[in-house]
């Protein structure tokens, strides 16, 4: 299961980078994975959602990773 973001506005590039090595993912591997997705600024940094980032886990096989298919 993934830690709860800092933010209520999701993921910061940190936590991000954290849940990787957690998992022994290659950030660029997440990155790729990720891929072009809405992220939110807050105070200067960006915020990746949840949802997003459960995608990209998912693409890259992680069992926390979960699939959300948008139209």
């Amino acid at each position: 299961m993934l830690p709860k973001p800092k933010s209520k506005l999701g993921y910061s590039a940190d936590e991000i980078s954290k849940i990787c090595r957690d998992r022994k993912i290659k950030t660029n591997k997440f990155w790729k994975a990720f891929g072009v997705n809405t992220c939110v600024i807050e105070n200067g940094e960006s915020r990746y959602y949840a949802c997003d980032v459960e995608n990209a886990l998912y693409k890259l096989k992680a069992k926390d990773g979960k699939f959300y298919m948008w139209d």
